[in-house]
């Protein structure tokens, strides 16, 4: 009989380190990490041009891809277990890889970008997925064709997502303090809605002039409230998906100091807590629904990562009470209950 788990501050805060794997060449960073839906599968991609999966049911290792012809980031499943796509990051090729892990090779090419990819989403309902570059464009793309559904040409460089409908989709731009959000059946209109996310009060007492910390993460929960803007900083952000306006701050942790991640920072599937991790290799546990003053949220918990090195990866499995963290070793994390 399968025993249910409640994801609740008890529960969060007995997480431990279950394994750890330390698979990659050289403590090459790891750089991604997804699970797939059925939460049974995790896949990794390094700075060794390697890709990595690993079951989550019997916490092993399973796999080792090798992309060394054109290196590979943002490593990502599809809705099959055995597909995946992943970018590109030797020399000047750009291109978004479709990839059978059934027999290593691969299904489709998705070429359009002229600088390196910066975010990777699947779409939750269908088979679109989403990529930005620093080429200032962000582009859509069904795995049934290598031609690109559509183009957004922005300003700046930019990260995307998709809200858990898979009908929107969120641009989210630093350098203009901009999250634009978007109808996936309009992706050639203007953007429905438009939030400026700035903390300028609180970012003066880090610096002066104030700074915003660079973005390195966008996702909404699951319920489709929130946003969570992560940073490269000392505070992370979480806001109404509805009015834009900030909802809380969330602080305590020392930064990462790595931005080239799928993000140091994710929400628990029911959107009330947020994980993140530290410089000082600990994960942080906030919620959401705590009280705040002036929006400020310490942590709940602080987890000791037990050996680990700074989590500058951090997953939360979407289907099981576990996490994963990375550095230059991927660590599963189980509750003691």
């Amino acid at each position: 009989m399968t025993s249910t788990v409640k994801i609740d501050s008890r529960t969060l805060s007995s997480f431990k380190t279950s394994k750890q794997f330390k698979d990659n060449v050289d403590g090459k960073p790891i750089t991604s990490m997804d699970f797939d839906d059925s939460g049974e599968w995790l896949i990794t991609s390094a700075d060794d041009s390697s890709m990595h999966l690993y079951s989550c049911k019997t916490g092993t290792h399973t796999k080792k891809i090798l992309s060394q012809k054109y290196g590979c980031d943002l490593a990502m499943f599809t809705h099959h277990s055995q597909n995946v796509v992943h970018s590109s990051t030797k020399g000047n090729d750009h291109t978004v890889r479709y990839m059978s892990l059934h027999d290593n090779s691969y299904i489709r090419y998705f070429r359009g970008h002229d600088a390196r990819v910066t975010s990777l989403q699947l779409c939750p309902s269908d088979d679109h997925i989403i990529s930005a570059a620093l080429d200032n464009s962000v582009r859509l793309w069904d795995l049934r064709s290598s031609t690109a559904h559509g183009v957004l040409n922005i300003p700046t460089p930019a990260i995307a997502t998709f809200d858990n409908s898979g009908m929107i989709f969120a641009v989210a731009s630093h350098a203009t303090s901009s999250i634009l959000l978007y109808d996936l059946r309009s992706f050639d209109k203007e953007p429905f809605s438009t939030f400026r996310l700035t903390d300028d009060k609180w970012l003066s007492t880090r610096s002066f002039p104030p700074r915003m910390p660079e973005w390195t993460t966008l996702s909404f929960s699951n319920d489709g409230s929130q946003i969570l803007v992560g940073t490269s900083g000392d505070a992370h952000y979480t806001i109404d998906a509805f009015s834009g306006q900030m909802r809380t701050r969330l602080t305590g942790h020392q930064p990462t100091n790595f931005t080239r991640s799928t993000g140091d920072v994710c929400f628990t599937p029911d959107g009330r807590y947020v994980i993140g991790g530290s410089g000082d290799k600990n994960l942080c546990v906030w919620d959401t629904h705590a009280p705040t003053r002036d929006k400020l949220i310490t942590p709940e918990h602080i987890l000791g990562a037990a050996g680990a090195g700074v989590p500058h990866v951090v997953g939360f499995n979407p289907r099981t009470a576990m996490l994963a963290t990375a550095s230059t070793e991927l660590t599963f994390w189980l509750p003691d209950v």
